[in-house]
């Protein structure tokens, strides 16, 4: 049985040197994603319904949102989401849950989000945390490959229009959707997304978390890394990011992100 390996850097230039040395193992570019939880399981919001558990009544829950956020979101934007996917990468990007599960392109973005997200405990300017935080690195190439071997498939990052994803296409009947999530490219239908290099995950209908899967499916090595950052180290990674120059308004490039990059530099956190 496959066990995703876990590193757990000290420091800034270790986790970029660990980056680096699994990128070299790899001919393809690496996808991440942050969490501010270490615990934090690598699975879609949707899958997280408290009452409807079944497949069959989660996918009939997405088509009822994607109607429902169609029909009300109309007077807050100019889109004609007549387009299922469009519809779903557009609901995604703020909040609605779907069978996406975010990720980025760039391990600095996942870095910003895995720390920056983080509850930070202020005490005489000292700042503290309570939980350990967490970067998942992905071979997205490596795991649709493995994904979706029973099709002989040996390409890469699935687009909307390809064959293979059919069976994942939001309001497609459920008896058609394939088993595992597979590595998706999205719309970029936001400065944001474009900005934080968004990628995607799509499930299909296996409910299981993609770090159980790659147990369970006995996925490649190296297909799925976890990068533990200790909550003791997180203040020193904090700076090291924001004295990068990654920070709020270069994630967030609208009035908001400036806005949280204004309170932090005048110290209104603490």
């Amino acid at each position: 049985m496959s066990k995703f390996q876990e590193k757990r850097p000290r420091s800034f230039t270790e986790f970029v040197a660990f980056v680096e040395a699994i990128q070299k193992k790899c001919t393809k570019s690496l996808w991440y994603r942050g969490c501010s939880d270490s615990n934090y399981r690598l699975i879609p919001r949707l899958y997280r319904h408290r009452k409807r558990t079944q497949v069959n009544e989660l996918t009939e829950l997405e088509y009822q949102l994607m109607t429902r956020f169609r029909q009300r979101s109309i007077p807050f934007h100019n889109k004609s989401l007549e387009n299922d996917w469009e519809s779903l990468f557009f609901m995604q990007h703020y909040g609605v849950p779907t069978r996406l599960l975010d990720w980025t392109e760039s391990p600095f973005i996942a870095l910003y989000f895995a720390v920056m997200s983080s509850s930070p405990v202020y005490k005489k300017n000292r700042v503290t945390y309570k939980k350990s935080a967490a970067v998942w690195i992905l071979d997205p190439v490596c795991w649709n490959r493995h994904a979706l071997k029973h099709e002989s498939y040996d390409q890469g990052i699935l687009s909307t229009t390809d064959e293979q994803i059919k069976g994942y296409k939001p309001t497609a009947r459920f008896t058609n959707m394939n088993d595992l999530p597979v590595a998706l490219y999205g719309a970029h239908t936001s400065p944001r997304i474009v900005a934080q290099r968004g990628v995607f995950v799509i499930f299909g209908k296996n409910k299981s978390t993609m770090e159980k899967l790659f147990d369970l499916q006995n996925f490649p090595e190296n297909c799925l890394t976890k990068v533990t950052l200790a909550k003791e180290v997180l203040p020193s990674i904090r700076r090291s990011i924001l004295n990068h120059g990654i920070t709020e308004s270069v994630v967030f490039p609208d009035l908001e992100g400036l806005a949280k990059e204004i309170r932090r530099t005048f110290e209104f956190e603490v």
